[in-house]
C-alpha cells in the first residue's frame, strides 16, 4: 500500500505496521523535528520527506491507502493548560483532516492522550467527530488502550480508526486487556526491563542490559520483591550484599514534589509511569534513585535497543513523544487480519 505518516516522530507507527507483516510500497512522512527526521530516514531510507504538514499539497502524492498520525497533544493533556483544539499545537489536527478529506485514504488511524475525550468538557472530541462526519464517507471506531496491556508502562492513549466504507479493513475494537503480551495480573515482575545499573556512574554502570545480569555479583542484581532472594550471607556490607537490590519506579528523581496522577513511587506489580517528553523517570533500588536509561525507555515503548543515537536529551524527548509499537502492531494485525507472530 501507499502510506502517509503525519507527525511521524521516530517512526513508531511505521515500525508497528512492518512488524505486523504489512508491505508498504511507497511511504511519505511529515515531521519538523530535525532529530526525529534523521532517525526516521535512517530506519526507513526509501521514505519521502515532506516537511511541515502545512506545506503538503495532496495533489503531489497520488493515491494514498493509509494515513497515520499522532498530532501534538500538549494542548489536550491533563497536565497542561488545556487550550484544546484551539491551541496552536493540537490545532494541527485540522491540517491532518484537510489531507484526509483531499486524499480519501482507505483507512486513517490517529493516536492521542486520553485528555482528548474530556478537553473543554468533551466539546473538543465532539469537534473531532463532527470533522470526520462532515467528510461523509468514513465509519469510525475508537478505544482507550493502555500500553500496560502489552508492556510494563502505564500509558493510556486513545486510538481512533476511520474506515472508508466496506472492504477497508476489519473491525478492530474492542481490544481486551488480557489479549496483550504482558498481563499485569499474572506477571510478578515490577517491570521486565529494569536492571541494576545507574544512569550516570555507580556500580555496574557499564552494564546496559535491562534484565537481571548474571555476570554481576549477587549484591548488584535487581530482583523481584516476590521472586527468589539472593543467598543470605552472614557477612557482607554495602549495596545489597545480604539481600540483593529491588527496583521501584519513581517519577522525576530531582523533583520531590513531582507527581503523575497521585503517587511519586510505584508499588510492586504496578506498570511504569507514562513516558512523556517532559517528565524524567527513575528507579529506586533500595539505596539510591537513578534516571531511567534511554534503552529502558525504548523497551518500555517496544522499540529495539539500538533504535536511537545522539544525545540522551534528544532520545528522551523522542521516546516520550512516540507511540507504543506493540499496540500499533496489534491494531494492524486485527485490521488486516495478519497472521499473529
Amino acid at each position: 500500500m501507499n502510506y502517509l505518516d503525519l507527525f511521524s516522530g521516530i517512526g513508531g507507527f511505521h515500525l508497528g505496521i512492518l512488524q505486523a507483516g504489512v508491505k508498504i510500497d511507497k511511504c511519505y512522512f511529515s515531521e519538523i523535528d530535525k532529530y526525529a527526521t534523521q532517525i526516521y530516514k535512517r530506519h526507513f531510507p526509501t521514505s519521502i520527506e515532506l516537511g511541515d504538514i502545512k506545506g503538503i499539497k495532496s495533489e503531489t502524492l497520488g493515491k494514498i491507502d493509509l494515513v497515520t498520525f499522532g498530532f501534538p497533544c500538549q494542548d489536550l493533556s491533563i497536565a497542561g493548560k488545556r487550550a484544546g483544539l484551539g491551541g496552536a499545537r493540537s490545532g494541527l489536527f485540522f491540517e491532518a483532516m484537510r489531507l484526509i478529506k483531499e486524499l480519501r485514504p482507505s483507512i486513517f488511524i490517529f493516536e492521542n492522550v486520553k485528555g482528548l475525550l474530556t478537553s473543554n468538557e468533551g466539546k473538543d472530541f465532539e469537534v473531532v467527530l463532527r470533522e470526520i462526519a462532515d467528510i461523509g464517507i468514513y465509519e469510525c471506531e475508537w478505544q482507550l488502550v493502555n500500553t500496560s496491556w502489552v508492556l510494563p508502562q502505564n500509558r493510556e492513549r486513545i486510538y481512533f480508526i476511520g474506515h472508508f466504507g466496506e472492504g477497508s479493513g476489519q473491525k478492530v475494537f474492542p481490544i481486551q486487556e488480557d489479549e496483550g503480551l504482558f498481563n499485569q495480573k499474572t506477571n510478578n515482575e515490577i517491570a521486565s526491563c529494569f536492571q541494576s545499573t545507574y544512569y550516570k556512574g555507580g556500580v555496574g554502570a557499564g552494564h546496559t542490559l535491562i534484565k537481571m545480569t548474571q555476570s554481576l555479583p549477587d549484591a548488584q542484581r535487581i530482583r523481584e520483591i516476590t521472586g527468589n532472594s539472593v543467598t543470605l550471607k552472614g557477612l557482607g556490607g554495602g549495596q545489597g550484599a545480604k539481600t540483593g537490590l529491588y527496583a521501584i519506579p519513581v517519577l522525576t528523581p530531582n523533583r520531590k514534589e513531582k507527581r503523575q496522577n497521585g503517587p511519586r513511587f510505584k508499588n510492586n506489580n504496578d506498570p511504569m509511569f507514562t513516558l512523556t517528553a517532559q517528565d524524567l523517570h527513575g528507579i529506586f533500588d533500595g539505596i539510591d534513585i537513578r534516571r531511567l536509561t534511554p534503552k529502558e525507555g525504548l523497551r518500555l515503548q517496544g522499540f529495539p535497543d539500538n533504535y536511537l543515537d545522539g544525545s540522551d536529551t534528544a532520545k528522551y524527548k523522542s521516546i516520550g513523544n512516540a507511540v507504543s509499537v506493540p499496540i500499533v502492531k496489534m491494531i494492524i494485525e486485527r485490521l488486516f487480519q495478519c497472521p499473529t507472530s
